[in-house]
């Protein structure tokens, strides 16, 4: 069984922010393939998206932990 990497897709569509999150077993993945992802996870016109960013996601998912909720400083 090989080993599932996540993808954190970041781009721009008709200038709104969106973000998916993509499984994989590739160890990366380059902008074209993000783009790819995006089609086939919006149905959008290739014109339309625009700044892709792709981060490479090293923890595992933890639906309980919400980030920066529980990481501001006391006081």
């Amino acid at each position: 069984m090989k080993k599932q990497n996540r993808f954190l897709i970041s781009y721009l569509c008709d200038n709104q922010p969106n973000t998916i999150e993509i499984s994989s077993d590739k160890e990366s993945m380059d902008r074209d393939e993000a783009e790819t992802y995006i089609h086939l996870a919006n149905n959008i016109k290739a014109g339309h998206i625009t700044d892709i960013q792709v981060i490479s996601l090293h923890r595992p998912n933890n639906p309980d932990v919400h980030p920066g909720h529980y990481q501001q400083p006391e006081g």
